[in-house]
């Protein structure tokens, strides 16, 4: 198999996730003498292993994810069905063999199984088998000298904000490099000292026992050298400003561990990553249950956590009462230019409001600065379409105007082919900003905001700086199809280095523009 593309459990083959993917695990599970039960056994989980990941693999096409938000999982996939031809091949030859019976117990699928279930108990699953690197200068050195710089990480899920190391390594396998590592250490140390001690089959040297206290011990720890890989690529990657969480995955290992392992165990955390104990849950591999329960699960969140009020971005605005976005079956004219043919087959799969924003917004207090209603009315009365400036009406009513969400929603349905939810809460009320240096300043000295928010604010149009300081200030999500500004905001502020959180974003996009833009264009 290329060396890129294998999925293996290096954390027990005696060199680091970064410098090796050879193929040695210990499966404790696989203890059968009979080759004959044995392949006929791993066959036929290898098989269902397959056959599930094959099942997700159509699932998450049937979902139409756009190309950003789509799980790669082929070339796990790919690994899997790699290691059923040769478990098919090796079923074929002499099965009372030695060989083919040790060939069979070292099989790669406990580890992949492993994986799967792992996966299957997390959610917004992203990738398999990803290396992440610490160090991105450009090298000229060969891969593996490249892959020194970087981490395996077997999963990446909660939309790449958790990173999750499996291993299928065994008490009696850690126990036993434990004892290496001390020889290892007392070895070394005797060679310092000048001496030939003698060392014994549990670490001592001369009758003296060395403790796994001793910090160069334990980095002895093939587990202990990738968590520690893991943690320097962790700590050089962000995602919504936040380093990935680490969790690893030990199976094999008992929720209460040997007292031997303990020290191991607790340096790991040491690392801030998290660990899974003991046998994993094997969920149903029923079909229609997968289909129903853990499959949904697993796909990309279609946005952040999201808070109670939502401050809404001109964007978004225009999205919500734009043509494309309230007619189910637009036509596509021979007129319109590329972008608007795309939305247009867009709104036709996905259906933006009814699929998208209508249930995020579902109970939230909807808001916009004064800023962003005065640009998004402008726009609406400059080049808006009829429809269009009538549901802008609906959306956006005046404080002297009292009209009750009810009625508004109802006067919506009549410009609308989707059904208006009765939890969208209408009118969306118009606030003032309150953004300037003063504002941000002040916001800074009572702790409201970091620092670096002053230059960030400093790199925003008057606009952009209403939308997104305010809800920065505010403490409330800020809903927004401008990747442009909310990938600027996110570079300033990781630029910055001092670990503080900018703004809660959801990024959705693509929106919708005005069909009335694509008309005035064409006078």
């Amino acid at each position: 198999m290329d060396e890129k593309e294998s999925f293996d459990d290096p954390s027990i083959s005696g060199s680091s996730s970064a410098n090796t993917e050879a193929a040695i695990t210990t499966n404790t599970e696989i203890t059968t003498t009979d080759g004959a039960a044995l392949a006929e056994d791993l066959l036929a989980r290898c098989r269902t292993l397959l056959t599930e990941l094959e099942n997700f693999g159509t699932f998450v096409v049937e979902q139409k994810l756009e190309q950003e938000s789509a799980i790669e999982i082929r070339k796990f996939q790919t690994s899997v069905a790699t290691e059923l031809k040769s478990l098919e091949k090796l079923a074929d030859s002499n099965l009372t063999a030695e060989k083919t019976i040790h060939t069979l117990r070292s099989s790669n699928l406990p580890f992949y199984s492993a994986i799967w279930e792992s996966a299957k108990a997390s959610e917004s699953l992203v990738t398999f088998h990803k290396r992440f690197y610490w160090d991105n200068r450009p090298t000229r050195d060969s891969k593996r000298a490249a892959q020194k710089r970087c981490a395996l990480v077997d999963i990446v899920s909660r939309n790449g904000e958790e990173w999750i190391k499996v291993s299928t390594i065994t008490e009696s396998r850690l126990v036993f490099e434990i004892a290496k590592a001390q020889w290892e250490a007392a070895d070394s140390s005797s060679s310092e000292d000048g001496g030939e001690d003698e060392i014994g089959v549990n670490g001592t040297t001369n009758g003296k026992i060395h403790s796994l206290g001793k910090e160069e011990e334990m980095d002895r720890i093939e587990l202990v050298k990738v968590a520690d890989d893991l943690l320097r690529a962790s700590n050089a990657h962000r995602i919504h400003y936040k380093h990935p969480q680490i969790r690893f995955v030990l199976p094999k290992i008992s929720s209460e561990p040997p007292k031997e392992l303990l020290p191991i165990l607790d340096r790991i955390r040491s690392t801030g990553a998290i660990i899974d104990l003991g046998p994993q849950e094997t969920r149903s591999d029923n079909l229609a249950y997968l289909k129903a329960k853990s499959f949904p699960r697993l796909l990309p969140s279609s946005h952040p956590p999201l808070t109670d009020t939502l401050n809404i971005d001109c964007t978004i605005l225009l999205a919500l009462v734009s043509d494309l976005s309230h007619t189910a079956n637009h036509p596509i004219l021979p007129s319109y230019n590329a972008a608007i043919t795309r939305q247009i087959e867009l709104e036709t799969r996905e259906h933006l409001l009814p699929s998208s924003l209508w249930p995020a917004m579902a109970d939230k207090n909807l808001v916009c600065t004064q800023e962003a209603a005065t640009r998004m009315i402008e726009i609406v009365d400059t080049i808006g379409m009829p429809k269009e400036r009538s549901r802008t009406e609906l959306l956006l009513v005046s404080g002297e105007i009292e009209q009750n969400g009810e009625d508004l929603r109802k006067a919506f349905a009549e410009y609308s082919d989707y059904p208006i939810p009765p939890k969208w809460r209408l009118p969306i009320r118009v606030v003032p900003a309150a953004c300037t240096g003063s504002d941000i300043r002040s916001a800074i000295q009572t702790g409201a905001l970091p620092s670096v928010a002053e230059q960030v604010a400093e790199q925003l149009t008057d606009i952009n700086r209403s939308v997104f300081m305010y809800g920065w200030i505010q403490g409330v999500t800020t809903v927004s199809s401008n990747r442009t500004v909310a990938k600027q905001i996110e570079a300033i502020v990781e630029k910055d280095g001092s670990g503080a959180m900018g703004p809660e974003i959801w990024l959705r996009e693509p929106a919708r523009s005005l069909l009335g833009k694509e008309k005035e264009r064409r006078k």
